[in-house]
């Protein structure tokens, strides 16, 4: 069986050995040559039509059953791919995958529902999860004053079979320029970095090394985003101070808040900013590629 890998590192990083978190506090850094480093890429997105379903989004509630204290790599999620029609995801213990399909009056269909066959705990979500999935005939899409939105799976009887609330996040997909880090505003043109909130990466170029990690998120806790096994090439920088502080700030944030226009920012677990980014369009990304 065939099963898609989310929220995992690029083959490619897998390949080059990446180990550990905060790598850049540390003298014995993980770096990769640069001739394979990851390019600046800009990430696609949903098509508006898919736009309200399409994503990652992790599990609330199934039936009367509200998921808490769950390790946040173990938290259950379904992800919808609207380029392949496809939905794969989590259940607490398996792994799953299927076909979706959506009609008229947000019905919609789940089917082909495929599941690896670990042996789980008698409490296992599997079961609940598996029938809600299958029952679903109807959904619906709602948005918090916050950003946060919440999916509801809903049965023929008209009755909420489960709820999921989708990362409050997804406006960091893409390419932005860094253009202040713990408070000063930097002119680094190459300090640019590309976020995919989806697959769970970061790459680009940390003002003269090239760079590439993981990103995570605690469902738990609103704009939660976390980077950690960030490593980079080791070529020799007129300003290494403000690349390596650029690099030990990412590790410092917690969570991430939208700004005025096309600017985003990064906070540590105290709320400060540590780095503020503005977005890049494809004609800027055209011109430094």
């Amino acid at each position: 069986m065939k099963l898609k890998q989310t929220a995992t590192i690029l083959t490619l990083t897998l390949a080059l050995g990446l180990t550990g978190c905060s790598l850049f506090k540390k003298s014995n850094a993980v770096s990769f040559d640069s001739g394979d480093a990851i390019p600046l890429y800009p990430v696609t997105t949903e098509t508006e039509t898919d736009l309200s379903i399409g994503g990652r989004w992790f599990i609330k509630t199934v039936g009367s059953i509200k998921l808490h204290s769950i390790e946040d790599e173990e938290w259950p999620y379904i992800e919808f791919v609207p380029a392949e029609a496809r939905f794969y995801g989590h259940d607490g213990c398996n792994l799953i995958n299927g076909s979706y399909r959506l009609g008229a009056d947000h019905s919609l269909e789940l089917s082909n529902i495929a599941s690896t066959m670990k042996m789980c705990e008698g409490d296992s979500l599997a079961y609940p999860i598996a029938n809600a999935l299958d029952a679903t005939k109807i959904f619906s899409v709602s948005r918090a004053s916050d950003g946060a939105m919440t999916l509801t799976l809903v049965g023929a009887d008209k009755r909420p079979l489960m709820t999921l609330g989708k990362s409050d996040i997804d406006y960091l997909n893409g390419a932005w320029q860094v253009t202040a880090v713990n408070g000063r505003d930097i002119n680094v043109p190459d300090a640019r970095l590309v976020i995919d909130v989806n697959s769970g990466r970061i790459s680009g170029n940390a003002g003269c090394n090239r760079l590439s990690g993981e990103l995570s998120r605690n469902p738990q806790v609103g704009s939660s985003v976390q980077f950690s096994n960030l490593a980079t090439t080791r070529m020799t920088c007129p300003d290494i101070q403000t690349e390596s502080a650029l690099l030990i700030a990412l590790e410092e944030v917690a969570t991430a808040r939208s700004g005025s226009g096309d600017t985003a920012e990064l906070l540590d677990s105290s709320g400060h900013c540590v780095v503020k980014l503005s977005r890049l369009t494809r004609e800027q990304l055209s011109d430094n590629q």
